[in-house]
């Protein structure tokens, strides 16, 4: 499944990681480390490891691409501490390209395959990202180890 979204003035690309990390993955693992960020030092040993594949019931893993580079990742699992929900994991958009939707467009994509399955998503969010997460719908959520988390409804046959 590759998906494309266009975003500002150039053509972005989606697709899923399931075989092995894609081509350009260490460029972005180290600039996230440059930026004190280390969840994809995380994601990178998880994924090796085979702890974490975003294989599981509802799990994704997306690669978004522009012009054949890869330019950010973001991942869907099974919430370890809800597992009625889902967590939204290892967002990272490279920096020269942060603002252009391409964030937006990794999680709408998520979101909308997860919302088929579950009522509940989780994440724990960076405080920088805070804004971004609630314009998508999540609701801050501190007690338990979560910043946010997005509830829906769902109609109750007979109800």
């Amino acid at each position: 499944m590759a998906q494309r979204a266009t975003e500002g003035s150039s053509e972005v690309r989606l697709e899923p990681v399931v075989v092995a990390l894609p081509a350009g993955f260490d460029q972005l693992q180290a600039e996230s480390g440059a930026e004190g960020h280390h969840f994809l030092d995380r994601l990178a040993s998880d994924w090796t490891s085979g702890v974490m594949r975003f294989d599981g019931s509802g799990e994704m893993l997306l690669g978004a691409y522009s012009d054949d580079m890869l330019v950010g990742v973001g991942g869907i699992t099974v919430d370890p501490e809800i597992p009625e929900a889902l967590r939204m994991r290892r967002f990272y958009i490279r920096s020269a390209f942060r603002r252009t939707g391409i964030g937006r467009a990794i999680a709408e994509t998520l979101l909308e395959s997860a919302l088929m399955k579950v009522d509940t998503i989780t994440l724990n969010a960076a405080k920088a990202s805070f804004r971004f997460w609630e314009t998508l719908g999540f609701s801050p959520d501190h007690r338990t180890d979560h910043s946010h988390v997005l509830r829906v409804g769902r109609h109750q046959s007979g109800a």
